[in-house]
């Protein structure tokens, strides 16, 4: 039986309840994540770029979650949104974060005043087109500007420069694309995967999350689409803990997986040892005790999300007050949860070694790409520095900062 079938007697995360839609909706997902999750293995081992995950997500409309049913989605809250990141994460967390700038880029949408942008995009995601992502630079582009830049050509607005860390944009139909404008302002505008100045790479050689394909992108006078721009802070305003809880909802997949793959393979192990404390793995009380562990914080990472969740969905529902309190008060909320969240589940990868012994290093089983999987998200945008911002809020009150930018400083010299 697979663990995305409905009645599911040893998983002991349970389900957060959904809406009408979407319990029928979770039916539709549960055989397609279910083939996700039996062919992640086999995709990590031989490096299968998960093109076809994608289009059969594609196809069961899992993209348009949060699209309003009128446009062709299913009017997803977040809450449930990330109920359902969470199952992705645990099938195969490459193609939880190879959305991941799509379902932002839904977000930004939904946050548009009703309009011919907002309409005209609505359209596209709710036919099932998806987005990616080309914001970050790397080497010596500064942090006050980017280098990709946004200027006219013979009457038309094209986008020029590299960029990398563009997660999931090779199987994407647009790409949003952070730029500088000819006045010096940040612009996000958007641009067709498929331009003919637009080249992909396949270039990213992390330790985890090696199929999200987030490497290089050049742009070469790639058009921009529809001359429409958005200029100075270019993001929603919850996309600060929208995107941080997209990582850990991704994480609490990993280690649902983790711990569904241990316990199969502690019920199948047949090898014991003269000193162990049981005849079959099975049934060693220390074994089992691991086992229990790993469970837990997957247990532990779930609700933790889950709670994130309500609380995010909270302040974007209350709106943006005069000081943007409710929202701030949620990235914190966010950024507690993450200094519990990775440490945990980092832990828990770790514990399944120590449960199964030797042969669990051997490169077949692919037993790594947990712990991997969730070292490589949890180094993103490092939490450090927002545990440190959670103690100033603690102890002073002072709150978040604005959405943050990483590149060289002035007056470093590159």
């Amino acid at each position: 039986m697979s663990y995305f079938d409905l009645d599911r007697p040893r998983s002991l995360w349970g389900d957060a309840p959904l809406s009408d839609g979407l319990e029928t909706a979770r039916s539709a997902f549960a055989p397609v994540l279910s083939a996700i999750e039996e062919a992640s293995l086999a995709a990590e081992l031989q490096r299968t770029l998960p093109f076809e995950p994608i289009a059969e997500l594609r196809q069961v409309r899992f993209p348009a979650l949060r699209v309003p049913e009128n446009y062709g989605g299913f009017g997803a809250s977040l809450v449930e949104l990330f109920e359902f990141i969470i199952a992705l994460g645990a099938a195969d967390s490459n193609v939880a974060q190879a959305l991941r700038a799509h379902f932002g880029f839904v977000e930004h949408v939904l946050s548009m005043p009703d309009g011919d942008y907002r309409r005209r995009w609505l359209d596209r995601l709710g036919r099932g087109d998806i987005a990616g992502a080309a914001a970050a630079e790397t080497s010596g582009a500064a942090r006050d500007r980017f280098e990709t830049v946004l200027s006219e050509k013979n009457g038309q607005w094209v986008i020029n420069g590299t960029k990398f860390f563009t997660t999931g944009s090779l199987y994407a139909d647009w790409l949003t694309v952070t730029a500088t404008a000819p006045d010096g302002r940040t612009a996000k505008c958007a641009a067709s995967r498929h331009d003919a100045g637009l080249k992909i790479l396949d270039d990213w050689d992390g330790i985890g999350q090696r199929l999200t394909a987030s490497g290089t992108a050049h742009f070469r006078d790639v058009q921009a689409q529809d001359n429409e721009h958005h200029y100075g802070n270019t993001e929603f305003p919850h996309s600060q803990g929208f995107f941080q809880l997209y990582h850990l909802a991704t994480t609490a997949g990993i280690a649902q997986a983790a711990a569904r793959n241990l316990s199969d393979a502690v019920a199948r192990r047949r090898r014991s040892f003269t000193h162990a404390a049981g005849e079959l793995p099975a049934s060693d009380p220390q074994i089992l005790e691991l086992v229990g562990r790993v469970s837990s914080a997957a247990h532990a990472a779930t609700a933790i999300v889950r709670q994130a969740a309500r609380t995010l969905q909270f302040a974007q529902q209350s709106g943006q007050d005069a000081d943007g309190l409710a929202i701030k008060r949620a990235e914190l909320e966010i950024y507690q949860a993450q200094e519990v969240v990775f440490p945990l589940t980092l832990d828990a990868a770790t514990l399944l070694f120590d449960a199964l012994g030797g042969t669990a290093t051997l490169r077949r089983a692919g037993l790594d790409r947990f712990w991997r999987n969730i070292r490589t998200i949890a180094c993103h945008n490092p939490r450090v520095y927002r545990t440190r911002i959670v103690g100033d809020y603690a102890v002073n009150g002072t709150l978040p900062p604005a959405q943050w930018r990483v590149g060289a400083s002035s007056g470093s010299g590159g």
